[in-house]
């Protein structure tokens, strides 16, 4: 009969995928299974390891999930080199310098009550990734006996930072599972912090076009992390146009102070430029707005604006080669196609009015008949009457 303790292992078990396939608790503990007495049933020469631990715990996994043929036969799609990634890995590097505090493949997917990363209920399913991590990584206690390359202890709130950012904002807001979290820039099996010339390739895993500007830049070999100098890493917020220039709340500045440099003035015309664009669609925008709801037809002119927009995101893109010239052209493109849509507008406006000036001129003709009507009818009944 079983007690205390192992009440809790065998009850996790129940939901394991592990059981659901057919494993039974000796494919990780050994023993004996046969056995009737507690003794041999955990006798060390019939196989028993007890409870793995460090190592022991990456090895045990290894030997099925390192065996593509095995896999094979349980899920064919499913990598087989995670014991290796884990051995390139800060936790795997440690563990094998005789650091048992570091995460092993239980300290992420559990041990008894494992389930696929697919099911929302596991510690590994997207949404419940930084909490996992936070288990560790956000404990003071537990990471300060580690220390960051410059000998300063390493930080604990990066959770909390990761919680206030966009990221997080689209997976738990939007259900947007796509949307980034820990291991999607870390790594899972070969979690390391990105070096510094790494940041902004794992930015530009879904950023390419950013990326592929940025590389264009002059920032790119002055930046030492990279889009993490504008952006943050962790605390990743909501971009605005209010970033760029030399405004009060613009990045820009904080780097580009005097007025007469090149950066300053590139900060402030690139500025200047989304904001000319974005004013001219703003007003156009609503112009055409008002013709369509007075019943003119604007399905052009609404799709003329659409790939204004396009222009407006397109600039929004180029601003991270930092160079002016290579905005100008794009919000030129965009001024060009808002201006046949004005002028579509202002042709809308000017046939409204003329209609409601020969809707009235109408209107009066008709009022001029029925008064003469009237005037007439009255003058027949005044000739009937005498």
């Amino acid at each position: 009969m079983l007690q205390g303790g192992l009440l809790k292992p065998v009850a996790d078990f129940a939901d394991d995928v592990h059981r659901q396939r057919g494993f039974s608790c000796v494919d990780c503990h050994g023993g004996d299974p046969a056995a009737t007495e507690r003794a041999k049933a955990k006798d060390p020469a019939r196989g028993y390891r007890g409870m793995p631990k460090g190592a022991e715990v990456i090895a045990i996994c290894a030997r099925c999930h390192s065996d593509a043929e095995f896999m094979h036969r349980y899920a064919p799609r499913q990598r087989v080199d995670q014991a290796s990634e884990y051995a390139s890995s800060v936790h795997g590097k440690r563990l094998a310098a005789g650091d048992t505090g570091v995460a092993t493949c239980v300290s992420c997917h559990r041990n008894h009550g494992i389930r696929l990363v697919s099911d929302a209920k596991s510690p590994v399913f997207p949404t419940n990734v930084a909490t996992t991590c936070g288990s560790c990584h956000s404990s003071p206690d537990h990471m300060k006996r580690y220390m960051g390359a410059n000998g300063t202890p390493l930080a604990t709130n990066q959770r909390a930072e990761y919680e206030q950012s966009v990221h997080f904002a689209a997976m738990t807001k939007r259900n947007d599972l796509s949307a980034p979290t820990c291991n999607d820039c870390h790594g899972n099996h070969g979690a390391a912090p990105p070096g510094v010339g790494n940041v902004a390739n794992v930015c530009g895993t879904c950023h390419a076009i950013f990326q592929a500007k940025f590389e264009q830049s002059t920032h790119k070999d002055v930046f030492d992390r990279g889009c993490v100098e504008c952006h943050n890493n962790h605390a990743v917020l909501q971009t605005s146009d209010e970033m760029l220039g030399t405004g009060p709340k613009a990045i820009c500045s904080s780097c580009h102070a005097d007025k007469s440099e090149y950066g300053y003035m590139a900060a402030e015309k690139m500025r200047a430029l989304i904001e000319t664009l974005k004013g001219t669609l703003e007003r156009d925008g609503a112009l055409i707005a008002d013709v369509r709801n007075a019943g003119l037809q604007v399905s052009a002119q609404e799709l003329a604006l659409g790939e204004a927009r396009n222009r407006l995101t397109l600039a929004r893109a180029e601003i991270h080669a930092t160079n002016p010239a290579l905005v100008e052209p794009i919000v030129g493109e965009g001024i060009k196609i808002l201006a046949g849509v004005h002028r579509a507008g202002d042709q809308g406006l000017a046939e409204l009015r003329f209609r409601r000036q020969g809707l009235f001129a109408s209107l009066g003709a008709i009022l001029l008949v029925v008064v003469a009507l009237a005037l007439k009818i009255k003058q027949m009944d005044r000739g009937t009457t005498h």
